[in-house]
C-alpha cells in the first residue's frame, strides 16, 4: 500500500479517522477511540470492523488486529471501517470492579448465568447465528438531547425523527408540523398515555432546528423494532439510496428492496422502492424540464473546449421550446478519417419524462469495435428530423473527400433521407432486418419451413457473383413462392444483395454496430436530456482514452483482429500452385481456378471486393510475386498506426465551474422542454418489438370459436 492506511470510526451518528500504523497493537487502537469519543471509558464497549462480503468482524486482541491487517492486504484496501458499540454488560462489571460488599458482588453475578455457561456453543449446526450489525444502528442516536442541532433545518429533524423511530420500534404523530415549528408525541399517547414528545423549534438567525424539549423515555407497551414500519416510505428510502443512484442509473426496485433487506434489516414493498428511485433520480439529476435550459450553456461549453466541434441547438421562436440537438465533437471528426468509410445510422428511444429519440450515426475502426460519430435529439423519426440529420453529416463529411457508404434499416424517412442528401454514396440494408421481414410473410406457418426460406434468402444476399445470384433466386422462389416473389419486386438490389452492391460494405451485412452503441449507452437514456448528454460524452471520453492506452501495448502491423486474420487466410492457400500471366495479373489454382489482379485489387472470387481485404487467393498471389509485402496490398485504416492515429485527439473535459454565473447572468434564456402527451397506463422502458423484427403477440381466445390466435370474436372466420 503506498498511501498510509486510515481507519473510520463510528459510534452513534458520529465518525472520525486516524492514521492506522503496523506498529499498532490493540491496546493502541482502543486508545484511540477512546480519545475519538470522550464519552467513552476503557471496557465499556465492542470493536466490528467490515469487509466485503464480511459485515462484523470481531476486533477484541491483537491477533484479530494482524488479521485485520491481512485483510486489508489481500483486498488491497486503504481504508477500514470500524464500529463501536456499547458492551452490554459494561455496568454490571463496573458494578462488580468497585463493589465493596459480598452482598453487592452476588447480587450482580447472579444476573449473568449465562455468560458462565454458554449453552449454544454446544449445538453444533443448531446453534442460532450470530445477530448482525445493520445499517440502521446509528439511527438510534439521531435524537439524543434537548439543544441539539439540525443544521438542515425542518427537512433534516423530520428525517432524522422518522429513522430514529424505525430503529426502536414506535410510531408518532405530529402535534405541529410547519417549517417553524414540529411538535411530535408517541402514537400511544392517548391510549396508553405515554408521555413521549419532542418539541424542535426553528432559530431565526440561522434557521438551524433546535430541539427545545425532549420527553425520550416511553411509557408505553409493545415498543420493539421490527422488519416493518408505518413510517418507511419513500423519502426515507430515497435519503439511503441517493448516492448509489448517482454511480448505478440503472438501479432496479427490486435491488433496492434486497439492499435495504440485507444491509438495514428491513421490509420495503415495490411501490416505495419505486417513488423512492423516482425521487432520489431527481433529486441527483434535477428536474427533467430545467434540463433544456442548459441545452445553450452546454452547446457554448462544447465549442469553447473542444474547437472545431460541429453542435447546433433549434428552438421554436414563438414558444422558446426545443426542437432539435445535433452533436459531432471535434475528436469525432478528426478521429473518423482515420476509420473505416462506414457509418451506421440508427435511432433510439429515450425514457427519459419527456421521451423523444437520438439519432446516431456509429462508425467502425480497423479493431472492428464501434466508433461514435455524431448523435442527435429529437422529438420523433419522421422525414424532417431524419433529412435535418443527415444534412448536418453532409456539413462534415463532405469536406473530407472520402466516399462513405450507409447502413441502415428500412425506416421510410431514413431512406429518402439518405437518396436525398448523399444519392451518390452506397447504401446497404441491414440484413438482419430484412431476415425479420422474411420471417413476417409466413407468421403463421411451421417454423422449420421459415427456417428454410430464411437460409435460402441468405444465400441470395450473400451471393458475391451474378451467376450465383440467379442459381440461389431460383432456390428461394421455389422453396418461398409468391409473398417471397412480391417481396423482392420492392427491394433494390444493389441495397442488399453483394452481387450486385456498388462500393463495398467492408464485409457488413447488419446494422449491429449502431446497436451495440445503443446498448452501451442504454443506462443513461433514462435520465434528464443535459445528464444524458454529459453522461455519455464522459463515457466516450475514457472509452476513446482506454483504447488510446491500450494499442500502445500491440506489436503487430495490424490491428489484432485483422492479424489474425490475415494470418489464418495465408495459411488457407499455402498448396495451391500459381500461375502469372504478368506481373499483376495471376491465376491460381485452387479447388476451383480464380483470377487475381494485383494492380487493380480485384480476384474471381469477389471476396478481395466485397471485403475490402485481400482473401487467400489474392494473398497467394501476392506471396507469389514477392515484389511487395503483403501489408502493402491491406487498407490503411487496418493498421495499428491508423487506430493510433483514430485516437489521438480525444475528447477534451468540459469543465463546470464557472456555470454558476453564466446561468445567473443570462438567466432570462429559458427553455422550455417539447410539447408531448403522456400516453396512457404505466410508463414503459422497454421497447416492443414488432413481428417484423421477431416480436411475438400476445395470443387471444376468440369468444366465438373458443381457440388460441391472433383473431376475435369480430374477425372470427372459423366454421362451428
Amino acid at each position: 500500500m503506498d498511501a498510509q492506511p486510515y481507519a473510520r470510526c463510528t459510534y452513534m451518528d458520529e465518525t472520525f479517522m486516524f492514521f492506522l500504523d503496523i506498529k499498532h497493537s490493540f491496546s493502541d487502537i482502543v486508545r484511540e477511540v477512546c480519545l475519538g469519543f470522550k464519552s467513552l471509558k476503557h471496557g465499556s464497549f465492542d470493536l466490528r470492523y467490515a469487509f466485503p462480503g464480511y459485515s462484523s468482524c470481531v476486533l477484541s486482541n491483537d491477533v484479530d488486529l494482524t488479521l485485520m491487517w491481512r485483510c486489508m492486504y489481500d483486498f488491497k484496501l486503504q481504508s477500514v471501517d470500524i464500529l463501536v458499540k456499547d458492551c452490554g454488560f459494561s455496568s454490571v462489571s463496573s458494578m462488580v470492579t468497585h463493589a465493596d460488599d459480598y452482598s453487592c458482588i452476588s447480587s450482580s453475578i447472579s444476573v449473568l448465568p449465562s455468560s458462565i455457561v454458554d449453552g449454544p456453543e454446544y449445538l453444533g449446526h443448531y446453534r442460532p447465528e450470530p445477530a448482525r450489525i445493520y445499517l440502521t444502528n446509528e439511527w438510534q442516536g439521531f435524537i439524543k438531547h434537548v439543544g441539539q442541532k439540525f443544521e438542515g433545518g425542518a427537512l433534516e429533524f423530520r428525517q432524522k425523527l422518522t429513522k430514529y423511530a424505525i430503529e426502536l420500534g414506535f410510531t408518532f404523530k405530529f402535534k405541529r408540523n410547519n417549517a417553524q415549528r414540529i411538535i411530535a408525541e408517541c402514537a400511544k399517547r392517548e391510549s396508553e398515555h405515554c408521555k413521549w414528545h419532542v418539541r424542535a423549534l426553528k432559530c431565526i438567525v440561522n434557521d438551524f432546528f433546535y430541539i427545545k424539549e425532549l420527553d425520550n423515555n416511553h411509557t408505553c407497551k409493545g415498543v420493539l423494532r421490527e422488519q416493518t414500519s408505518s413510517h418507511l416510505g419513500s423519502h426515507v428510502v430515497k435519503s439511503e439510496i441517493s448516492n448509489e443512484l448517482k454511480a448505478n442509473p440503472t438501479l432496479k426496485p427490486r435491488q433496492i428492496m434486497d439492499r435495504f433487506k440485507h444491509s438495514f434489516g428491513l421490509d420495503i414493498s415495490y411501490r416505495s422502492a419505486w417513488y423512492a428511485r423516482e425521487l432520489a433520480r431527481k433529486d441527483v439529476h434535477g428536474d427533467d424540464g430545467n434540463s433544456y435550459s442548459q441545452l445553450l450553456w452546454y452547446r457554448d461549453a462544447i465549442l469553447e473546449s473542444n474547437p472545431g466541434s460541429y453542435c447546433r441547438v433549434e428552438i421554436n421562436p414563438l414558444t422558446n421550446r426545443f426542437e432539435r440537438l445535433f452533436i459531432c465533437f471535434s475528436g469525432y471528426i478528426q478521429g473518423f478519417q482515420s476509420c473505416i468509410p462506414l457509418l451506421f445510422v440508427d435511432a433510439a428511444h429515450l425514457k427519459s419524462k419527456y421521451k423523444g429519440y437520438m439519432l446516431c450515426a456509429t462508425g467502425k475502426n480497423g479493431n472492428q469495435e464501434f466508433f461514435p460519430f455524431a448523435f442527435a435529439i429529437v422529438d420523433s423519426e419522421n422525414n424532417a428530423n431524419w433529412k435535418w440529420f443527415f444534412g448536418h453529416l453532409y456539413n462534415i463529411l463532405s469536406t473530407q473527400g472520402r466516399i462513405v457508404t450507409f447502413v441502415t434499416d428500412r425506416n421510410g424517412g431514413l431512406l429518402n433521407a439518405v437518396a436525398s442528401v448523399f444519392p451518390d454514396s452506397p447504401h446497404s440494408y441491414c440484413y438482419y432486418h430484412l431476415k425479420e421481414n422474411v420471417r413476417a410473410l409466413y407468421r403463421n406457418l411451421s417454423g422449420y419451413f421459415v427456417d428454410k426460406v430464411v437460409e435460402e434468402f441468405m444465400k441470395v444476399a450473400y451471393s458475391p457473383t451474378i451467376a450465383s445470384y440467379n442459381f440461389n433466386l431460383q432456390s428461394l422462389k421455389r422453396e418461398g413462392g409468391k409473398p417471397i416473389e412480391s417481396f423482392l419486386t420492392h427491394l433494390p438490389l444493389d441495397k442488399w444483395c453483394n452481387a450486385f452492391f456498388r462500393g463495398s460494405r467492408y464485409g457488413e451485412m447488419a446494422n449491429s454496430i449502431a446497436e451495440s452503441f445503443n446498448s452501451w449507452c442504454g443506462p443513461l437514456r433514462e435520465l434528464p436530456v443535459f445528464d444524458f448528454l454529459e453522461g455519455l460524452r464522459v463515457k466516450v471520453m475514457e472509452n476513446m482514452s482506454e483504447r488510446k492506452v491500450e494499442c500502445k501495448k500491440w506489436n503487430t502491423v495490424l490491428c489484432p483482429p485483422m492479424e489474425a486474420l490475415l494470418k489464418k487466410f495465408m495459411d488457407v492457400g499455402r498448396h495451391w500452385s500459381i500461375s502469372m500471366s504478368s506481373e499483376t495479373l495471376l491465376e491460381v489454382h485452387a479447388e476451383k481456378s480464380v483470377a487475381v489482379d494485383l494492380e487493380n485489387g480485384t480476384c474471381s472470387c469477389r471476396q478481395w471486393q466485397i471485403n475490402s481485404f485481400p482473401c487467400s487467393h489474392a494473398l497467394a498471389a501476392i506471396q507469389k510475386v514477392g515484389d511487395l509485402p503483403v501489408y502493402a496490398y491491406i487498407e490503411y485504416f487496418h493498421t495499428c498506426q491508423s487506430y493510433i492515429e483514430a485516437y489521438t485527439h480525444g475528447i477534451q473535459p468540459i469543465p463546470n465551474i464557472d456555470k454558476f454565473y453564466v446561468d445567473a447572468a443570462t438567466s432570462s434564456a429559458v427553455v422550455q422542454p417539447p410539447l408531448v402527451r403522456r400516453p396512457s397506463g404505466r410508463p414503459k422502458s422497454v421497447r416492443m418489438k414488432s413481428a417484423a423484427e421477431g416480436g411475438t403477440r400476445r395470443a387471444i381466445r376468440c369468444g366465438r370459436c373458443g381457440q388460441l390466435g391472433c383473431h376475435n370474436k369480430a374477425t372470427c372466420t372459423a366454421p362451428i
